[in-house]
């Protein structure tokens, strides 16, 4: 079964919409967990003036957080090449568990950010020790049983206008958002962002494709370069178990028309598959709702497993 949605697409696939009225009610503020409107953040924190900082967002069901591990790595990484200092980025690990609890949430999305600190005066360059900024929150998200059917969206074709270190999970999304709202201007739930020809990813969800019955993902180290995103491993994954050809490498833009079926694929939604790019229908089939089930099915087992944490 599908679900169709054209001027809204997608219930929850728009940050934001369709997940909760009133918010997070607690935040995590460097060690402490306060009420969101106790917290302070000074309006010298070089993340708010410059955007210089990194995030993540780990999606959880039943309590159990999805590719932690490699949440962890990439917000190591993101640390590591912009060169933010003072924060381990395994910390995130004991992070997502406390914010589950002062929530009363087992199945959320845990945002995570950590900018480079306080200083005064604005500079560009910054100084020596200074401390991080690390904030958080969690959200409430559908469980896994309610994306369980395939769900359709509209997509369109943007210009990806972002700046070149795109493989790091920066504050810097500007462009991205500026994507969605073209792609919102145009009744669509998601833009797929195009440079040199080559499609990227979304404004916010890895692009996959099949063209000549098999599954196109372009490549994280190919030009232009794209997030390594959690959810896109796990497609591919279940690409492989379901028997359908998998290759990963560039996917040219004025190929995508040409493709049978098109998915999104992020960690609030799991997997969309597009019903129609640039007001074009898509012909269909049957891999998507395919690739979604083995999905569930995956991280079904994996939260059924050790590791798993306590109800709140």
């Amino acid at each position: 079964m599908v679900k169709r949605h054209r001027s809204r697409p997608s219930p929850g696939f728009r940050d934001g919409e369709g997940l909760t009225m009133t918010g997070p009610t607690v935040t995590l503020l460097d060690e402490k967990i306060v009420p969101v409107d106790d917290a302070r953040i000074s309006p010298f924190d070089r993340g708010f003036l410059f955007g210089d900082g990194v995030y993540e967002m780990v999606r959880t069901f039943d309590g159990v957080p999805v590719e932690m591990d490699a949440h962890v790595r990439r917000l190591a990484r993101s640390l590591r090449e912009t060169r933010i200092e003072g924060f381990d980025a395994r910390r995130f690990h004991d992070i997502v568990p406390r914010l589950l609890e002062a929530e009363r949430l087992t199945d959320a999305g845990v945002y995570l950010q950590v900018t480079r600190g306080v200083e005064r005066p604005r500079r560009h360059v910054p100084g020596d020790g200074i401390r991080p900024t690390v904030f958080a929150f969690a959200s409430p998200l559908p469980p896994l049983r309610d994306l369980a059917t395939i769900e359709s969206t509209d997509v369109v074709l943007v210009p990806d206008d972002r700046w070149s270190r795109t493989d790091l999970k920066s504050l810097n999304v500007l462009a991205n958002v500026l994507g969605a709202m073209q792609a919102r201007d145009r009744n669509a739930g998601e833009a797929i962002l195009h440079r040199d020809g080559l499609v990227s990813e979304g404004t916010h969800s890895t692009v996959i494709a099949i063209l000549d019955g098999i599954l196109i993902a372009p490549s994280i180290t190919a030009a232009p370069s794209i997030l390594p995103g959690t959810m896109r491993r796990l497609v591919l994954d279940a690409g492989r178990r379901i028997g359908i050809p998998v290759t990963e490498g560039p996917l040219r833009a004025d190929r995508i028309h040409s493709a049978t079926e098109i998915g999104i694929a992020s960690s609030r939604r799991l997997l969309h598959q597009v019903a129609r790019l640039d007001d074009r229908p898509l012909p269909g089939g049957p891999w998507m709702r395919r690739l979604l089930a083995s999905m569930v099915d995956s991280i079904g087992d994996s939260i059924a497993g050790p590791g798993r944490l306590p109800a709140p």
